[in-house]
């Protein structure tokens, strides 16, 4: 880790590194895991987040580790959930399920070798920590019941040689002091000096821990994840920068499908797709659902079908726009634009209301035909509308660029609105007199 915090440290990006090793640590819940160790990265303000990573990912991959995993991940906005995968923070997600623990892995592990192989559009790397090496106890059942030990006494009595215990405690002044007991470092490193761990009988010290246990040394995972009560290997992944999260769904359920499994090896569904696929489900609803209440509202208050159809005309010029940021800025659609979606409906239909109402008051006061009432609504309404277009985009503009603090997680908001306004007021100033006239012949 000194040579990964070398090289994050010399980036002229990088703010400060914060390394942890030999585990984890979640508030005040600890992990020890001797295979582990983790860098929580504070970038300078203004750093491209996508772009430093892909930069480092290549450099970390010069380290040329043998068999250590290295993986760079944006950071995520707490209590905000983008999908619904068991882990925080993936965009991709692959989750095999099995009843045997070790074919488990073993299928998982070529699952993620050929996923770094074939789809380049994702760093995976697995969710749990690898197995982690251990002293395994066995205790030989006969001979504890033959001399009446009970686990809970053995356990008690390897907790202290190993861990420690206190047994009681020295008064310094108004201060105590624990005392703990236990065995020295070194004569608790090998196996061998854990079989030799007295074990009393009767406050006698007349067995060793070998006589009542077989010891040897194995590997047990980190955590056992289980889904329905049923093991899983979970796959997670990150998108590199510029790519889409279609494309990397699309690649990995084709690994999947032309990767044959073990008997017993299941996959279950994706989350990250399952909630991919509710996002572009839910943005025809959400904007349908926004559109129509407009369009109630207006029809209501114009008591007619006419003028409203006129002014909901702007909505498709405005998703024209959107879309086409979208495609410009290579921006994938998520929740945060269908939220601008929805905003930019709500927005767009002011400017077609302010012409369309202004050429009423014309007909109604001056009895002008609909013709007329256009051609004078539409230039003394042109000023209005290009003011509060200009001052809602510049406004816009800053968070179309991403900038500010959290500023890349609200730019797909930005980018949406931005584009969409722009377009959307345009056109208005040519489509709206056209079939507010266009209509009043039919």
């Amino acid at each position: 880790m000194r040579e990964v915090e070398k090289i994050l440290l010399s980036q002229p990006e990088t703010k400060y590194v914060f390394t942890t090793s030999g585990g984890s640590l979640f508030g005040t819940t600890t992990n020890e895991n001797i295979l582990r160790a983790s860098s929580t990265i504070n970038l300078k303000q203004g750093t491209n987040t996508e772009a430093y990573i892909e930069r480092m990912s290549k450099a970390l991959e010069q380290l040329n580790l043998v068999n250590v995993r290295l993986r760079l991940t944006p950071g995520q906005v707490r209590g905000i959930i983008l999908n619904n995968s068991p882990s925080v923070g993936a965009d991709v997600d692959v989750m095999l399920q099995g009843r045997d623990g070790k074919t488990l892995e073993q299928a998982g592990e070529e699952i993620l070798s050929i996923l770094d192989e074939k789809v380049p559009s994702a760093r995976f790397r697995p969710d749990a920590d690898p197995r982690q090496p251990e002293i395994q106890i066995k205790p030989d059942w006969t001979r504890l019941n033959s001399l009446g030990l009970s686990t809970l006494e053995v356990g008690q009595t390897l907790r202290t040689a190993i861990q420690g215990s206190i047994p009681t405690q020295l008064q310094r002044g108004e201060r105590l002091i624990d005392i703990r007991v236990q065995l020295d470092p070194d004569s608790r490193q090998k196996i061998s000096d854990i079989s030799q761990i007295p074990i009393f009988v009767n406050r006698q010290e007349d067995l060793k821990l070998a006589d009542i246990a077989r010891i040897e040394g194995g590997k047990t995972p980190a955590v056992i994840q289980r889904i329905n009560q049923r093991q899983v290997f979970i796959i997670i992944g990150s998108l590199v920068e510029g790519a889409k999260l279609s494309d990397a769904l699309a690649g990995v359920q084709s690994v999947l499908n032309s990767t044959p499994l073990p008997d017993g090896i299941s996959i279950l569904p994706s989350a990250a797709a399952m909630s991919n696929q509710e996002i572009q489900g839910s943005l025809g609803l959400l904007a349908g659902l926004s559109v129509f209440l407009v369009f109630v509202v207006m029809a209501v208050q114009y008591n007619s079908l006419i003028d409203p159809l006129v002014i909901m005309l702007t909505v498709p010029l405005a998703l024209a726009g959107g879309i086409f940021g979208l495609y410009l800025t290579k921006t994938p659609i998520n929740a945060i634009v269908i939220v601008g979606v929805v905003l930019l409906v709500g927005i767009v239909v002011n400017n077609g209301i302010i012409m369309v109402e202004l050429a009423n008051q014309l007909r109604q006061e001056f009895g002008f035909t609909r013709l007329q009432a256009i051609l004078k609504a539409a230039p003394q309404r042109l000023r209005p509308i290009l003011m509060t277009t200009v001052t809602t985009v510049l406004g816009l503009f800053p968070l179309a660029l991403g900038l500010g603090e959290g500023g890349e997680f609200l730019q797909p908001l930005g980018i949406v609105v931005f584009s969409g306004l722009s377009l959307a007021t345009l056109l208005t100033l040519f489509i709206i007199p056209c079939f507010y006239v266009l209509f009043s012949r039919k």
